[in-house]
């Protein structure tokens, strides 16, 4: 069958036969000339929707409003949230995944559903945007300033959620149902990768008994593909001594290629631990549900009940090449970046039994399956009687996640020169070396000296699998809730109104791992299990893949079916356990079988699979106090709010210590999965109590009649994402760096960490366009940080004067003979509250307008533009040695301009928009390898959409994200110095919405 490629011009020919639909049949209605009311329809009745939410606010908000349920047409809410002025999003698999919101991350930003706090799967405060169907939410706020009333969390800035009610349709009953397909044009060059998805959405409201009773209930389907090419560098976090007597024969070379005199020889450079070229795939599968039920029988009493339940699933995979530690490699020459940092080279391995495994040539297939259910539920119960009004709030939100990771190690074998019986048969095969070179954030060049997709005539490759790894992780979190406000409508002189409440909530956070290892693990441990021989792999359980496109010069590797060569491997009885010792009665006993399944286990020195657990509990009491005032000022009305919350937190985590079995430290059996049991282990459960004031003052000033000026001033805060307040998980532990042991401890968890705590002013002035629909905003912030929480690292810590259980000596191989060497102090890593401060300020511009007074074929134009400045005098630490820069990145997630513009139009039943996003670059943080930030390059995401209203409740869509196929690209400090580079493709939609 042909296949068509769909290109952006097509997406332009689209739009232009909708146009064309559009002017022939209005050209057939009958106009009445006395009709003289415009009605706004459309995006931009949505405008004019967020514009009358944000200048009816008492605080600083910005709005997306859907005029219906199902009306925002973004594949997540993190879409819609990236066209409003001053937020900015992450993208991940070519989708919104996180966002920001002025020059602050998501672990500054709190959210709620419909005004109740949310849990998260992932362990983390953020709300996962992507577990909430667009289609099943109503409108969305974002609150750049507090006020009392508002639940405390968000330093930057809170997003609240909010799903139909059924009473506040203008309709007796509405009946929606939306179907869409999808297609990706980069999926086709990914092996594996599926183009189309789809997405399928129902919601039904209904009023009953004389509008006393409502009634919605809705459900979305989603079923959305992932593809993308990913090239990473690793961090530059290692040293290499080019004058050491090994490294003298090395030979060094500048960007340019040429050879560096001798006498600029650099002593020390910074090289990555390796790199890493993979093809990304896989889906996502989302099922959502909500319901509510609202009663009001009279005026005094409102009742309202709702329910939401969304079941997400994601399955992914990367496929490729994993090449590393360089710097262990047999190096024939480097190419350096400034004479300081190595971006490029040729290196080989080894050929001698004692460093052939040291640097490696992996065919890496990382399958990782993810699973997530999210339930939220309240009950609000309202009472007015005259001045005074009752509210009682319940609610409950719980979530559970299961995330694992499946890696397949596979090498390049050869039959084994010296065959000893008992031992692999096969050994790595030396004759091995890559030559790369960086090219910024462009493709880099790779070359590999070796066919890794060799198959002999018997269907048996070269390459055999090393190991297969699965590391689930298991989370389940909760949260209850109960709140009780009373507000007193008063007409005391300039206070409309008085409110005050209380709110209590306890919080449970458990996480737990599990691990199986067949082999060696990625931290290229030896195996522990001696009869881990490496395995085969046959074209039944391989395929091979070849680049296209734009990277069809990369080299080609299998896709390796690891679950089903460790399954075959199990099932011939190869996967066992240690042979016990022989005995009288069975002088030669077999090794017993184990079990593939993962499971939390002491033994296989993989101990941290029981202490890496995380039991955490968190009550928080809060109280307010808030007056409202409704007065005038120089003849000017003056509206707002002045309040004090005060908070009360108690955090702890259960944590597993060792105290050498010590019954009377609290020692006691502790069993791990497998029955396994240790008795050197107690319970301990840590934390502390605290509490915060929270003042804010919320003014809006009525400069004229389109005329506001707002003033608002807060002191807020961010508590430390939920996992982070887990006890310590690390006792310490030994490394080789060469031949010398260094004791580390590393754990960036705490639950003594208290909250960031900011002081906040906000001034904006905005001049609403009531003829054309507009607004001008001009607004300026500033917050000065208390506290935040950093993570430390100290080199050279005197840990045995610290008091850690620090081993003299570690065994050492040296020249085949294995030695004592003294252990010396290395790393120690932690989390701690900075008490230094700084501040994070910025201005933001907003532009909207509608052009309804141009002639009627061009007055359904129009437009929204928004820019966003920020600065900051916070630092983090840089992750490579200060000598490669000054030591410090700017703060994490400040965007320092950003810019978007939206272009609309509308004709009869047409509609289409071009919307653009722009963000300069930023730092961030990877978490691929290990936690370190990184910077983000600038990217510009163009998005295209249209539409056709008929009369009868049928509307066609087509859009396309990411129209121009901007990758997502980040670097270490220096544009030249390569992190990651993505690419997603553009996805197309078509689809059609049905609302009778």
């Amino acid at each position: 069958m042909k296949k068509f490629t769909v290109k952006p011009i097509a997406a332009a020919m689209s739009g232009l036969a909708l146009v064309s639909l559009s002017q022939s049949l209005i050209a057939q209605e009958t106009v009445d000339p006395t009709v003289e009311e415009v009605v706004v329809t459309g995006y931009a009745k949505s405008i004019q929707n967020a514009l009358d939410v944000k200048r009816n606010a008492d605080t600083v908000v910005q709005a997306i409003s859907a005029a219906d349920i199902g009306g925002l047409p973004d594949v997540s809410i993190a879409d819609a949230l990236g066209r409003v002025p001053s937020i900015t999003v992450t993208r991940s698999g070519g989708q919104a995944s996180t966002i920001q919101i002025r020059g602050m991350g998501e672990g500054f930003v709190f959210s709620t559903l419909n005004g109740r706090e949310q849990v998260s799967p992932n362990g983390t405060r953020a709300m996962e945007f992507s577990q909430f169907p667009s289609e099943l939410i109503q409108s969305v706020e974002v609150y750049m300033s507090p006020k009392a009333s508002l639940i405390e969390g968000g330093v930057a800035g809170s997003v609240e959620l909010k799903t139909a009610n059924p009473l506040e349709m203008s309709e007796n009953q509405k009946v929606m149902v939306s179907v869409r397909g999808s297609f990706n044009d980069q999926a086709e060059d990914i092996y594996g990768a599926d183009p189309y998805g789809r997405r399928l959405s129902i919601s039904y409201q209904k009023k009953l008994f004389d509008d006393t009773l409502g009634v919605a209930v809705g459900y979305a389907h989603m079923y959305q593909p992932r593809a993308a090419v990913r090239f990473e560098h690793y961090n530059l976090d290692q040293a290499l001594n080019l004058w050491d007597e090994a490294n003298l024969g090395i030979n060094v070379l500048d960007s340019n290629l040429n050879q560096v005199d001798p006498s600029q020889r650099p002593t020390l450079v910074a090289i990555s631990d390796g790199f890493e070229l993979f093809q990304t795939g896989g889906e996502e599968t989302r099922d959502g549900y909500v319901a509510s039920v609202q009663y009001e029988p009279n005026d005094q009493l409102a009742v309202q009940a709702d329910i939401f339940y969304s079941d997400f699933e994601s399955n992914s995979f990367n496929r490729g090449f994993r090449v590393q530690p360089i710097a262990q490699a047999d190096i024939a020459n480097v190419i350096l970046w400034n004479n300081i940092a190595v971006i490029g080279g040729e290196f080989g391995v080894y050929d001698s039994i004692q460093q052939r495994d040291s640097f490696n040539f992996q065919i890496n297939n990382n399958d990782v399956t993810q699973k997530n259910d999210l339930l939220s539920s309240g009950l609000n119960v309202k009472w007015k009687e005259d001045a005074l009004t009752l509210s009682l709030d319940l609610s409950h939100s719980d979530s559970s996640g299961n995330q694992a990771e499946a890696v397949t190690r596979a090498h390049l074998y050869r039959e084994a020169e010296n065959l000893v019986p008992g031992q692999d048969p096969y050994e790595r095969d030396p004759n091995q070396s890559v030559s790369y070179l960086l090219d910024g954030i462009n493709l880099p060049s790779i070359s590999m000296n070796r066919d890794y997709t060799y198959f002999d005539e018997q269907g048996v490759s070269n390459v055999r699998l090393t190991s297969y790894e699965r590391y689930p992780r298991i989370s389940d979190d909760k949260i209850d809730a109960v709140r009780f406000d009373v507000k007193y409508d008063t007409e005391l002189g300039l206070l409309k109104s008085v409110e005050t409440g209380v709110r209590y909530s306890e919080r449970n956070h458990k996480e737990r791992r599990q691990v199986f290892v067949y082999g060696t693990d990625g931290a290229g441990s030896s195996r522990y299990y001696q009869s881990d021989f490496s395995l085969p792999i046959t074209t039944d359980t391989a395929d091979i893949v070849n680049w296209k496109g734009d990277f069809s010069h990369f080299p080609s590797f299998l896709a390796i079916d690891g679950d089903a060569i460790i399954q075959s491997a199990s099932n011939l009885g190869l996967v066992r356990g240690i042979t016990p010792v022989p005995t009288e009665e069975n002088l030669d006993p077999e090794a017993p079988r184990r079990s593939i399944t993962p499971a939390a286990r002491w033994g296989e020195d993989r101990a941290w699979s029981m202490l890496q657990r995380a039991d955490i509990d968190e009550n928080v009491t809060a109280v307010y106090l808030q007056a409202n005032i409704e007065t005038t000022l120089a003849g000017r009305d003056l509206t707002g709010n002045i309040g004090v919350r005060h908070v009360r937190s108690d955090q702890s985590s259960r944590a597993i210590v060792n105290v050498n079995g010590d019954v009377n430290a609290g020692a006691v059996e502790i069993c791990d999965e497998l029955g396994e049991c240790r008795t050197d282990y107690a319970y301990k459960d840590i934390g502390i109590k605290y509490s915060d004031t929270l003042p804010s003052i919320n003014l809006n000033y009525s400069l004229a009649d389109s005329h506001q000026l707002r003033l608002a001033m807060a002191r807020v805060l961010s508590r430390a994402p939920i996992n982070r307040l887990a006890a310590p998980d690390s006792t310490g532990s030994v490394e080789l760096r060469g031949d010398i042991p260094y004791f580390n401890y590393g754990s960036n968890t705490s639950p003594f960490l208290k909250p960031f705590i900011a002081d906040q002013i906000d001034l904006s002035y905005e001049w609403y366009l009531e003829e054309t629909n507009g607004a001008i905003v001009i607004a300026g912030y500033h917050r000065e940080i208390k506290s935040f929480i950093q993570d430390i690292t100290i080199e050279n810590f005197d840990f045995r004067a610290a008091g850690f259980d620090v081993p003299d000596t570690w065994p050492v191989e040296l020249g085949g003979l294995v030695s004592e060497v003294e252990v010396q102090n290395g790393t120690y890593s932690t989390s701690i509250n900075n008490l230094d401060g700084g501040f994070i300020r910025g201005l933001e511009l907003s532009y909207t307008q509608t052009f309804n007074f141009l002639p009627e074929l061009f007055s359904g134009l129009g437009l929204t533009a928004s820019y966003s400045w920020t600065d900051s005098e916070i630092t983090v630490v840089n992750p490579v040695d200060s000598d490669l820069n000054s030591g410090t990145l700017p703060f994490p997630g400040l965007v320092e301009n950003s810019a978007k513009l939206t272009v609309f139009y509308s004709y009869g039943g047409f509609e289409t928009r071009v919307s653009t996003t722009y963000q300069d670059s930023f730092v961030g943080e990877t978490r691929n390898i290990n936690l370190n930030p990184i910077v983000y390059a600038p990217e510009t995401v163009v998005d295209y959409q249209a539409a056709y209203k008929f009369d009868n409740g049928l509307d066609l869509v087509f859009s396309i994200n990411n129209l121009t196929n901007e990758p997502n690209r980040n670097y270490m400090f220096n544009e030249d110095l390569t992190r990651t580079l993505q690419w997603f493709g553009r996805t197309f939609y078509l689809g059609a919405n049905y609302t009778f």
